[in-house]
């Protein structure tokens, strides 16, 4: 471990960051330091190293389920023993290791180009208006006209309670009591009782707003 640490914590260049992440994060699991859950602690180290580039907007995570059988074969072939002279100078092989690195960074790509698509602001505009429509027609909890300043929040960040409720097109007094069920229902936050709102993403939302992101929301209570 104290290897490890000395090796990967080195600075390195963005590209070369990425690959040094993707090849501790096999090594960390060959390394396997814990009698139980090495494989959740080895993910969170990888989600948390990679946090600087992500900006938290996607997560290896999510693409490492969705793989889990060739995720846990690519980490098999970097515990191989070195096969030959050609392939690298130490203990274990070498080409295990860089296909492990190669897969890695495809689960990467994957993800940053998931998350483009669920960010597509013309998209997520209509996902929003979906979402409106059908509580509007199901528990009559919300009016189709939120979906416009529910947008903008999303895109312009908080606004002030008078903003929003004038982005509704409604009267102040029903435009008030829509805010109140946004808030109860969480897609509407605030730090205080009458400070700035911002968008919320509560579990039940997810399976509109972000399709795929989350599926196991769908089936809380």
């Amino acid at each position: 471990m104290a290897r490890y640490d000395e090796f990967y914590a080195a600075h390195r260049f963005l590209e070369h960051r990425l690959i040094a992440v993707a090849a501790a994060h096999q090594r960390l699991a060959w390394i396997h330091p814990f009698i139980d859950g090495n494989g959740r602690a080895t993910r969170l180290v990888t989600h948390c190293a990679l946090y600087e580039l992500s900006g938290g907007l996607w997560s290896i995570c999510r693409g490492l389920a969705r793989r889990r059988d060739e995720y846990y074969q690519a980490l098999a072939g970097g515990d191989l023993p070195r096969r030959g002279d050609l392939d690298g100078r130490g203990n274990l092989s070498d080409d295990g290791l860089r296909r492990c690195c190669e897969f890695f960074l495809d689960v990467c790509a994957d993800q940053v180009a998931f998350m483009t698509r669920m960010l597509d602001l013309d998209a997520l505009k209509t996902r929003i208006e979906a979402l409106t429509i059908f509580r509007a027609s199901t528990d009559k909890s919300m009016r189709r006209e939120l979906a416009l300043p529910l947008h903008h929040l999303f895109v312009a960040g908080p606004l002030g309670r008078a903003e929003f409720k004038q982005l509704t097109g409604l009267g102040d007094r029903v435009a008030q009591s829509e805010l109140t069920k946004l808030l109860a229902a969480g897609l509407v936050e605030s730090d205080t009782p009458k400070g700035p709102v911002r968008f919320g993403l509560p579990l039940d939302a997810l399976s509109f707003l972000f399709p795929e992101l989350y599926p196991e929301a769908a089936t809380q209570p």
